[in-house]
């Protein structure tokens, strides 16, 4: 029985409309699942500080604040600059001492000329004997010749006649220290003084070789006679 004063029309549509809810509510419920179903819990994207929530996979793969704070960073160690090869070499090669001589010297035996003072070095001539070099200085245990061509070599001096023989008598003007062979590096055999006169037996590139009054035989520099 419905309610006088209120209109027909309106009470058969609500009643429609109320027995329409009814029947499709079951087939409503019939086909959603329980993944459908919102989860009555709500958990936040991030965390207080904005980190992702713990147990989040973003959480396992993001590092640790602490972890980073406290470590020291370590650079690479920089690789060593390679040392260029001709350096090595420039520093292995040695001038030899000279000193400096002038005199034209009969050759006595055939031998090599060599490219530098050692017999390992390049052959660049052979001397023949009976022929004349010219030499312009001498090393420890070589001696410098100027080739016909030009060269720059070294021979022993056992090729050349390397003293020639005179006989004369000198008054020394300097003190002189007399040396075993013509050449500073000679080793010294005893001292011969300003004043004295010295027996001169021998010349040899620019040395004398003098014979002392005891018979020991020397070489003392020219300058010393002076």
């Amino acid at each position: 029985m419905f309610h006088r004063g209120f209109p027909l029309n309106s009470t058969v549509a609500l009643v429609a409309a109320v027995t329409m809810l009814t029947l499709s509510a079951p087939a409503f419920a019939a086909g959603m699942s329980e993944e459908d179903v919102p989860s009555t819990s709500i958990v936040p994207a991030e965390g207080p500080s904005g980190a992702a929530p713990a147990g989040s996979a973003a959480a396992a793969q993001a590092p640790s604040a602490a972890g980073t704070a406290g470590a020291t960073f370590i650079p690479a160690p920089k690789a060593p600059k390679p040392v260029p090869h001709h350096a090595t070499a420039r520093n292995t090669v040695h001038e030899p001492e000279i000193e400096p001589a002038e005199a034209r010297l009969k050759v006595i035996a055939d031998q090599p000329v060599y490219s530098s003072p050692e017999k390992s070095s390049k052959h660049i001539e052979q001397l023949t004997r009976d022929k004349f070099v010219n030499v312009t200085g001498s090393t420890h245990y070589f001696l410098q010749v100027k080739l016909k061509s030009g060269q720059t070599g070294y021979i022993e001096p056992s090729a050349v006649e390397l003293v020639k023989p005179t006989d004369k008598i000198f008054m020394l003007s300097h003190n002189a220290t007399v040396l075993d062979k013509p050449n500073r590096w000679g080793k010294k055999v005893s001292e011969v003084h300003q004043g004295h006169n010295v027996h001169v037996v021998g010349i040899s590139l620019s040395y004398m070789q003098i014979r002392m009054k005891s018979g020991v035989e020397g070489f003392i520099p020219m300058n010393a006679l002076e």
